[in-house]
Protein backbone atom coordinates (compact mmCIF):
# COMPACT_ATOMS: atom_id res chain seq x y z
CA UNK A 1 0.00 0.00 0.00
CA UNK A 2 2.82 2.33 0.98
CA UNK A 3 4.67 1.61 -2.73
CA UNK A 4 1.41 2.38 -4.40
CA UNK A 5 0.96 5.50 -2.46
CA UNK A 6 4.38 7.09 -3.25
CA UNK A 7 4.16 5.71 -6.94
CA UNK A 8 0.97 7.85 -7.31
CA UNK A 9 2.97 11.08 -5.78
CA UNK A 10 5.68 10.66 -7.62
CA UNK A 11 3.77 10.23 -11.01
CA UNK A 12 2.08 13.25 -9.95
CA UNK A 13 4.44 15.33 -9.11
CA UNK A 14 5.96 14.68 -12.57
CA UNK A 15 2.94 14.79 -14.32
CA UNK A 16 2.76 17.90 -12.75
CA UNK A 17 6.50 19.61 -13.33
CA UNK A 18 5.32 19.27 -17.39
CA UNK A 19 2.15 21.26 -16.69
CA UNK A 20 4.58 23.78 -14.54
CA UNK A 21 7.04 24.28 -17.75
CA UNK A 22 4.28 24.49 -20.47
CA UNK A 23 1.99 26.92 -18.69
CA UNK A 24 4.55 29.77 -17.70
CA UNK A 25 4.40 32.14 -20.52
CA UNK A 26 0.89 30.79 -21.47
CA UNK A 27 0.12 35.11 -21.31
CA UNK A 28 -3.42 34.12 -20.96
CA UNK A 29 -4.96 36.66 -17.88
CA UNK A 30 -8.08 37.46 -16.20
CA UNK A 31 -9.12 40.13 -14.32
CA UNK A 32 -11.99 42.44 -13.03
CA UNK A 33 -13.74 43.30 -10.02
CA UNK A 34 -17.06 42.51 -7.85
CA UNK A 35 -19.92 44.57 -6.77
CA UNK A 36 -22.72 44.30 -4.70
CA UNK A 37 -25.50 44.25 -6.75
CA UNK A 38 -28.36 45.70 -4.27
CA UNK A 39 -25.62 48.66 -3.29
CA UNK A 40 -22.99 49.06 -6.10
CA UNK A 41 -20.42 49.15 -3.57
CA UNK A 42 -16.95 47.49 -4.76
CA UNK A 43 -16.73 44.15 -2.77
CA UNK A 44 -13.46 43.77 -0.75
CA UNK A 45 -11.73 40.57 -0.62
CA UNK A 46 -14.29 38.84 -2.13
CA UNK A 47 -12.89 35.05 -2.88
CA UNK A 48 -12.24 34.23 -6.96
CA UNK A 49 -11.84 30.43 -7.80
CA UNK A 50 -11.56 28.45 -10.47
CA UNK A 51 -13.44 25.59 -10.31
CA UNK A 52 -12.02 21.68 -10.78
CA UNK A 53 -8.23 23.44 -10.06
CA UNK A 54 -6.63 24.94 -6.86
CA UNK A 55 -6.13 28.47 -8.55
CA UNK A 56 -7.61 31.04 -6.39
CA UNK A 57 -7.66 35.02 -5.24
CA UNK A 58 -9.39 37.37 -3.24
CA UNK A 59 -10.08 41.25 -4.56
CA UNK A 60 -8.22 43.56 -3.43
CA UNK A 61 -9.89 46.75 -1.02
CA UNK A 62 -10.82 48.83 -3.94
CA UNK A 63 -12.87 45.20 -5.02
CA UNK A 64 -10.87 44.19 -7.78
CA UNK A 65 -8.40 41.24 -9.00
CA UNK A 66 -6.91 39.46 -10.96
CA UNK A 67 -4.84 35.74 -12.00
CA UNK A 68 -2.00 36.38 -14.67
CA UNK A 69 -0.72 33.40 -16.81
CA UNK A 70 -3.23 30.77 -16.53
CA UNK A 71 -3.16 27.85 -18.54
CA UNK A 72 -5.68 27.85 -21.68
CA UNK A 73 -8.87 26.22 -21.34
CA UNK A 74 -12.35 26.66 -21.18
CA UNK A 75 -13.48 27.24 -16.88
CA UNK A 76 -16.21 28.11 -14.55
CA UNK A 77 -14.72 30.84 -12.37
CA UNK A 78 -16.36 31.58 -9.12
CA UNK A 79 -16.78 34.51 -6.95
CA UNK A 80 -18.06 34.21 -3.05
CA UNK A 81 -18.36 36.76 -0.59
CA UNK A 82 -19.70 36.36 2.74
CA UNK A 83 -23.22 37.30 3.23
CA UNK A 84 -23.78 37.18 -0.48
CA UNK A 85 -24.87 34.59 -2.43
CA UNK A 86 -21.94 32.66 -4.92
CA UNK A 87 -21.94 33.44 -8.85
CA UNK A 88 -20.23 31.73 -11.33
CA UNK A 89 -19.53 31.92 -15.36
CA UNK A 90 -17.73 30.26 -17.56
CA UNK A 91 -14.50 32.00 -19.14
CA UNK A 92 -12.33 30.77 -22.14
CA UNK A 93 -8.76 31.26 -21.90
CA UNK A 94 -6.15 31.53 -25.04
CA UNK A 95 -2.76 31.99 -25.45
CA UNK A 96 -1.42 35.64 -25.20
CA UNK A 97 -5.28 37.28 -24.44
CA UNK A 98 -6.34 39.32 -21.79
CA UNK A 99 -10.48 39.27 -20.44
CA UNK A 100 -12.14 41.10 -18.26
CA UNK A 101 -14.84 39.23 -15.92
CA UNK A 102 -16.84 41.19 -13.54
CA UNK A 103 -19.43 39.55 -10.92
CA UNK A 104 -22.58 41.45 -9.54
CA UNK A 105 -23.23 39.33 -6.37
CA UNK A 106 -26.91 39.35 -4.22
CA UNK A 107 -27.42 39.34 -0.87
CA UNK A 108 -28.06 36.44 0.99
CA UNK A 109 -29.88 37.12 4.17
CA UNK A 110 -30.08 33.54 5.39
CA UNK A 111 -26.65 31.84 4.21
CA UNK A 112 -28.41 29.09 2.66
CA UNK A 113 -25.60 29.43 -0.36
CA UNK A 114 -22.81 28.77 1.67
CA UNK A 115 -20.12 26.37 0.65
CA UNK A 116 -19.78 23.63 3.52
CA UNK A 117 -16.94 20.84 4.01
CA UNK A 118 -18.21 19.12 6.98
CA UNK A 119 -21.61 17.84 5.85
CA UNK A 120 -20.12 14.94 3.85
CA UNK A 121 -16.34 15.48 4.18
CA UNK A 122 -16.33 16.92 0.28
CA UNK A 123 -17.18 20.70 -0.96
CA UNK A 124 -20.74 21.38 -1.18
CA UNK A 125 -23.49 23.59 -1.38
CA UNK A 126 -24.94 24.06 2.09
CA UNK A 127 -28.76 23.64 0.49
CA UNK A 128 -27.78 20.68 -0.83
CA UNK A 129 -25.58 18.95 2.25
CA UNK A 130 -27.38 15.91 3.16
CA UNK A 131 -27.09 17.40 6.76
CA UNK A 132 -27.78 20.22 8.45
CA UNK A 133 -24.70 22.58 8.60
CA UNK A 134 -24.67 25.70 10.70
CA UNK A 135 -21.32 27.85 9.93
CA UNK A 136 -19.83 30.60 12.16
CA UNK A 137 -17.84 33.14 10.18
CA UNK A 138 -14.99 35.36 11.19
CA UNK A 139 -17.08 38.56 10.54
CA UNK A 140 -18.98 36.83 13.17
CA UNK A 141 -16.12 36.56 15.79
CA UNK A 142 -15.68 39.70 15.07
CA UNK A 143 -18.83 41.39 15.64
CA UNK A 144 -19.11 39.58 19.01
CA UNK A 145 -15.05 40.36 20.30
CA UNK A 146 -14.98 36.21 20.42
CA UNK A 147 -11.43 36.63 20.73
CA UNK A 148 -10.92 32.36 21.16
CA UNK A 149 -12.99 29.75 19.25
CA UNK A 150 -14.90 28.99 22.46
CA UNK A 151 -15.98 32.27 22.94
CA UNK A 152 -17.76 32.45 19.12
CA UNK A 153 -19.10 29.05 19.76
CA UNK A 154 -22.32 30.43 21.85
CA UNK A 155 -24.27 32.19 18.75
CA UNK A 156 -24.39 28.75 16.66
CA UNK A 157 -27.52 26.95 17.52
CA UNK A 158 -27.59 24.06 19.74
CA UNK A 159 -24.43 24.77 21.40
CA UNK A 160 -23.71 26.53 24.98
CA UNK A 161 -19.96 26.59 26.26
CA UNK A 162 -19.74 26.59 30.27
CA UNK A 163 -17.16 27.14 32.73
CA UNK A 164 -17.01 24.12 34.62
CA UNK A 165 -14.47 24.76 37.32
CA UNK A 166 -13.68 28.48 38.96
CA UNK A 167 -10.03 27.75 39.91
CA UNK A 168 -8.86 26.14 37.13
CA UNK A 169 -10.82 27.47 34.32
CA UNK A 170 -11.67 24.21 32.89
CA UNK A 171 -14.74 25.08 30.01
CA UNK A 172 -16.53 22.21 27.79
CA UNK A 173 -19.19 22.65 24.61
CA UNK A 174 -22.32 21.20 25.36
CA UNK A 175 -24.17 20.12 22.16
CA UNK A 176 -28.35 18.80 22.47
CA UNK A 177 -27.58 18.88 26.07
CA UNK A 178 -24.39 16.29 26.15
CA UNK A 179 -21.25 16.93 27.96
CA UNK A 180 -17.93 18.09 25.83
CA UNK A 181 -16.00 14.57 25.13
CA UNK A 182 -19.18 13.38 22.94
CA UNK A 183 -18.31 15.93 20.59
CA UNK A 184 -15.77 16.19 18.01
CA UNK A 185 -13.17 18.91 17.13
CA UNK A 186 -11.68 18.82 13.94
CA UNK A 187 -8.81 20.99 12.24
CA UNK A 188 -9.42 21.34 8.82
CA UNK A 189 -12.03 18.73 8.62
CA UNK A 190 -8.96 16.39 9.85
CA UNK A 191 -9.28 14.37 13.70
CA UNK A 192 -5.71 15.48 15.39
CA UNK A 193 -7.47 17.46 17.75
CA UNK A 194 -6.99 14.75 20.49
CA UNK A 195 -9.39 14.25 23.67
CA UNK A 196 -6.45 15.57 25.70
CA UNK A 197 -6.52 18.77 23.74
CA UNK A 198 -9.99 19.09 24.58
CA UNK A 199 -10.34 19.90 28.17
CA UNK A 200 -9.15 23.62 27.33
CA UNK A 201 -8.79 23.42 23.95
CA UNK A 202 -11.61 25.72 22.92
CA UNK A 203 -10.24 28.55 24.76
CA UNK A 204 -6.41 27.97 23.64
CA UNK A 205 -7.39 28.58 19.58
CA UNK A 206 -7.45 32.38 18.97
CA UNK A 207 -10.23 33.19 16.77
CA UNK A 208 -7.87 35.30 14.47
CA UNK A 209 -6.52 31.90 12.88
CA UNK A 210 -10.12 30.99 11.66
CA UNK A 211 -11.70 31.55 8.57
CA UNK A 212 -14.77 29.25 9.54
CA UNK A 213 -16.35 27.01 12.36
CA UNK A 214 -18.98 24.43 10.82
CA UNK A 215 -21.35 22.84 13.34
CA UNK A 216 -23.39 19.20 12.82
CA UNK A 217 -25.68 18.20 15.88
CA UNK A 218 -26.55 15.06 16.00
CA UNK A 219 -25.33 11.28 14.75
CA UNK A 220 -24.83 11.66 11.80
CA UNK A 221 -21.81 13.15 11.72
CA UNK A 222 -20.43 9.99 13.47
CA UNK A 223 -19.47 9.73 9.62
CA UNK A 224 -15.79 11.51 11.63
CA UNK A 225 -15.37 9.23 14.43
CA UNK A 226 -16.41 7.25 17.88
CA UNK A 227 -16.35 10.88 19.43
CA UNK A 228 -19.05 12.53 17.21
CA UNK A 229 -21.55 11.24 18.84
CA UNK A 230 -23.03 14.68 20.09
CA UNK A 231 -21.80 16.03 16.64
CA UNK A 232 -18.63 17.71 15.05
CA UNK A 233 -16.93 21.10 15.26
CA UNK A 234 -14.33 21.80 12.59
CA UNK A 235 -12.41 24.50 12.08
CA UNK A 236 -11.58 25.76 8.92
CA UNK A 237 -8.08 27.87 9.30
CA UNK A 238 -7.66 30.75 6.87
CA UNK A 239 -5.57 30.39 3.43
CA UNK A 240 -3.45 32.86 2.09
CA UNK A 241 -5.07 34.47 -0.71
CA UNK A 242 -3.62 38.23 -1.14
CA UNK A 243 -1.05 40.36 0.50
CA UNK A 244 -2.29 42.35 3.33
CA UNK A 245 -1.60 42.56 7.26
CA UNK A 246 -3.98 43.30 10.20
CA UNK A 247 -3.35 44.15 14.13
CA UNK A 248 -5.75 44.18 16.42
CA UNK A 249 -5.66 45.05 20.45
CA UNK A 250 -8.64 44.81 22.65
CA UNK A 251 -9.11 45.50 26.15
CA UNK A 252 -11.87 44.68 28.62
CA UNK A 253 -12.22 44.61 32.35
CA UNK A 254 -14.15 42.15 34.48
CA UNK A 255 -16.27 43.76 37.53
CA UNK A 256 -16.34 47.27 36.34
CA UNK A 257 -19.23 48.71 38.34
CA UNK A 258 -19.15 45.86 40.76
CA UNK A 259 -17.62 44.89 43.87
CA UNK A 260 -14.12 46.83 45.11
CA UNK A 261 -11.79 48.41 42.51
CA UNK A 262 -9.14 46.27 43.65
CA UNK A 263 -10.61 43.02 43.00
CA UNK A 264 -11.27 44.29 39.19
CA UNK A 265 -9.34 42.20 36.73
CA UNK A 266 -8.10 43.44 33.47
CA UNK A 267 -8.10 41.15 30.14
CA UNK A 268 -6.16 42.28 26.83
CA UNK A 269 -5.30 40.74 23.69
CA UNK A 270 -3.14 41.06 20.68
CA UNK A 271 -3.93 39.93 17.75
CA UNK A 272 -1.98 39.97 14.52
CA UNK A 273 -2.46 38.90 10.94
CA UNK A 274 -0.40 39.14 7.55
CA UNK A 275 -0.17 37.37 3.88
CA UNK A 276 1.99 37.25 1.30
CA UNK A 277 1.11 35.70 -2.22
CA UNK A 278 3.31 35.58 -5.24
CA UNK A 279 2.09 37.41 -8.07
CA UNK A 280 1.26 34.82 -10.28
CA UNK A 281 -0.78 33.48 -7.10
CA UNK A 282 0.95 30.17 -7.10
CA UNK A 283 2.95 30.44 -3.89
CA UNK A 284 1.80 31.88 -0.27
CA UNK A 285 2.61 32.72 2.89
CA UNK A 286 0.05 33.23 6.05
CA UNK A 287 1.66 34.71 9.47
CA UNK A 288 -0.82 35.03 12.43
CA UNK A 289 0.04 35.71 16.05
CA UNK A 290 -1.71 35.89 19.12
CA UNK A 291 -1.37 37.11 23.07
CA UNK A 292 -3.86 37.69 26.03
CA UNK A 293 -3.01 38.54 29.51
CA UNK A 294 -6.12 37.76 31.38
CA UNK A 295 -5.77 38.74 35.67
CA UNK A 296 -7.79 36.52 37.78
CA UNK A 297 -11.19 38.00 39.17
CA UNK A 298 -12.56 37.45 42.51
CA UNK A 299 -16.15 38.15 42.80
CA UNK A 300 -17.49 38.07 46.20
CA UNK A 301 -14.00 38.93 48.62
CA UNK A 302 -12.96 35.70 50.05
CA UNK A 303 -9.53 35.16 48.45
CA UNK A 304 -10.47 32.99 45.87
CA UNK A 305 -10.56 33.15 42.35
CA UNK A 306 -13.99 32.96 40.60
CA UNK A 307 -12.15 33.60 36.92
CA UNK A 308 -9.08 32.08 36.69
CA UNK A 309 -5.88 34.03 35.70
CA UNK A 310 -4.06 33.12 32.06
CA UNK A 311 -1.48 34.38 29.57
CA UNK A 312 -1.65 32.73 25.90
CA UNK A 313 1.12 32.91 23.42
CA UNK A 314 0.14 31.69 19.80
CA UNK A 315 1.91 31.86 16.53
CA UNK A 316 1.50 30.13 13.49
CA UNK A 317 1.85 30.04 9.54
CA UNK A 318 -0.19 27.92 6.33
CA UNK A 319 2.29 27.56 3.17
CA UNK A 320 1.44 26.53 0.19
CA UNK A 321 2.37 26.10 -3.52
CA UNK A 322 0.90 25.21 -6.84
CA UNK A 323 2.41 23.03 -9.26
CA UNK A 324 0.00 23.90 -11.62
CA UNK A 325 -3.81 24.46 -12.15
CA UNK A 326 -4.65 21.04 -10.83
CA UNK A 327 -2.47 20.54 -8.08
CA UNK A 328 -1.55 22.08 -4.98
CA UNK A 329 0.78 21.85 -1.77
CA UNK A 330 0.00 23.28 1.40
CA UNK A 331 1.48 23.01 4.99
CA UNK A 332 0.31 23.88 8.48
CA UNK A 333 2.32 24.69 11.52
CA UNK A 334 1.24 26.55 14.52
CA UNK A 335 1.98 26.71 18.23
CA UNK A 336 0.17 27.12 21.21
CA UNK A 337 1.64 28.01 24.58
CA UNK A 338 -0.70 28.66 27.84
CA UNK A 339 -0.50 29.38 31.38
CA UNK A 340 -3.36 29.22 33.56
CA UNK A 341 -3.87 29.11 37.22
CA UNK A 342 -6.30 29.52 39.74
CA UNK A 343 -6.93 29.55 43.74
CA UNK A 344 -5.55 31.99 46.08
CA UNK A 345 -2.34 33.18 47.01
CA UNK A 346 -1.01 34.40 43.39
CA UNK A 347 2.38 35.56 44.64
CA UNK A 348 3.38 32.32 45.88
CA UNK A 349 4.41 29.17 44.82
CA UNK A 350 1.41 26.65 43.71
CA UNK A 351 2.41 24.48 46.64
CA UNK A 352 2.41 27.19 49.26
CA UNK A 353 -1.35 28.38 48.80
CA UNK A 354 -4.61 27.37 50.26
CA UNK A 355 -5.82 25.95 47.12
CA UNK A 356 -4.45 26.23 43.52
CA UNK A 357 -5.46 24.54 40.33
CA UNK A 358 -2.69 25.43 37.27
CA UNK A 359 -2.21 24.04 34.28
CA UNK A 360 0.55 25.11 31.85
CA UNK A 361 -0.17 23.67 27.73
CA UNK A 362 2.49 23.52 24.85
CA UNK A 363 0.96 22.22 22.26
CA UNK A 364 2.77 22.05 18.59
CA UNK A 365 0.69 21.14 15.82
CA UNK A 366 1.95 20.21 11.90
CA UNK A 367 0.38 19.26 9.01
CA UNK A 368 0.84 18.78 4.99
CA UNK A 369 -1.48 18.13 2.51
CA UNK A 370 -1.42 16.86 -1.39
CA UNK A 371 -4.56 17.21 -3.47
CA UNK A 372 -4.33 16.66 -7.33
CA UNK A 373 -7.62 16.92 -9.95
CA UNK A 374 -7.05 14.98 -12.62
CA UNK A 375 -10.58 15.91 -14.23
CA UNK A 376 -13.20 18.23 -12.94
CA UNK A 377 -14.92 15.27 -10.69
CA UNK A 378 -11.45 13.22 -9.90
CA UNK A 379 -9.32 14.39 -7.02
CA UNK A 380 -6.40 12.50 -5.15
CA UNK A 381 -5.88 13.84 -1.97
CA UNK A 382 -2.87 12.76 0.72
CA UNK A 383 -2.67 14.00 4.17
CA UNK A 384 -0.82 13.73 7.19
CA UNK A 385 -0.63 15.44 10.54
CA UNK A 386 0.61 15.30 13.55
CA UNK A 387 -0.26 17.07 17.19
CA UNK A 388 2.37 16.72 20.37
CA UNK A 389 1.37 17.82 23.85
CA UNK A 390 2.74 18.66 26.64
CA UNK A 391 1.33 19.35 29.94
CA UNK A 392 2.11 20.30 34.02
CA UNK A 393 -0.22 20.80 35.97
CA UNK A 394 -0.86 20.99 39.59
CA UNK A 395 -4.20 19.87 41.47
CA UNK A 396 -3.69 20.67 45.44
CA UNK A 397 -4.55 22.14 48.95
CA UNK A 398 -2.84 23.10 51.96
CA UNK A 399 0.52 23.30 50.81
CA UNK A 400 0.65 19.75 49.66
CA UNK A 401 4.30 18.71 47.32
CA UNK A 402 2.14 15.54 45.28
CA UNK A 403 0.11 17.22 43.71
CA UNK A 404 2.29 17.90 40.82
CA UNK A 405 1.48 15.89 37.63
CA UNK A 406 2.82 16.09 33.77
CA UNK A 407 0.62 14.53 30.74
CA UNK A 408 2.30 13.60 27.61
CA UNK A 409 -0.20 13.27 24.12
CA UNK A 410 1.17 12.85 20.60
CA UNK A 411 -1.83 11.86 17.68
CA UNK A 412 -0.96 11.52 14.07
CA UNK A 413 -3.78 10.61 12.13
CA UNK A 414 -2.86 10.40 8.20
CA UNK A 415 -5.27 9.98 4.91
CA UNK A 416 -5.31 8.60 1.71
CA UNK A 417 -8.49 9.49 -0.44
CA UNK A 418 -9.77 9.46 -3.93
CA UNK A 419 -12.91 10.46 -5.62
CA UNK A 420 -13.40 9.39 -8.62
CA UNK A 421 -16.60 9.71 -11.64
CA UNK A 422 -17.48 7.82 -14.37
CA UNK A 423 -20.08 9.56 -16.71
CA UNK A 424 -22.04 10.86 -13.77
CA UNK A 425 -21.44 7.91 -11.07
CA UNK A 426 -19.07 8.70 -8.11
CA UNK A 427 -16.84 5.97 -6.92
CA UNK A 428 -15.31 7.13 -3.74
CA UNK A 429 -12.45 5.57 -2.00
CA UNK A 430 -10.25 6.60 1.50
CA UNK A 431 -8.52 4.65 4.10
CA UNK A 432 -7.82 6.55 7.50
CA UNK A 433 -5.58 5.66 9.92
CA UNK A 434 -5.09 7.14 13.70
CA UNK A 435 -2.59 6.86 15.92
CA UNK A 436 -2.57 8.22 19.63
CA UNK A 437 0.46 7.71 21.66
Amino acid sequence: MKRKILSIIAISALFNLHLYAQKENSDAHLFGHVVCEKCKEHLSFATITIQGTTIGTSTDETGHYQLINLTPGTYQVRATFVGHKPMTQEVTLRPGETIELNFNLERDALGIEEVVITGNRNETNRKEASVIVNTISSRMFRSAQAVTLGEGLNFSPGLRLENNCQNCGFSQVRMNGMEGPYAQVLINSRPIFSGLAGVYGLELIPSNMIERVEVIRGGGSALYGSNAIAGTINLILKDPVNNSYEVGFTGGMIGAGTGRPEDRAGDYTLQLNTSLVSSDSRTGMALYGFYRDRDPYDANGDEFSEISRLQNNTIGTRLFHRFSNRSKLAADFFNIREERRGGDRFAYPLHETNIAEAVTHNITTGAITFDQFFRSMDKLSLYMSGQRINRDSYYGALQSFRDYGTTRDFTTPWEYSTMFSWEGLSLPWEWRKTVRV
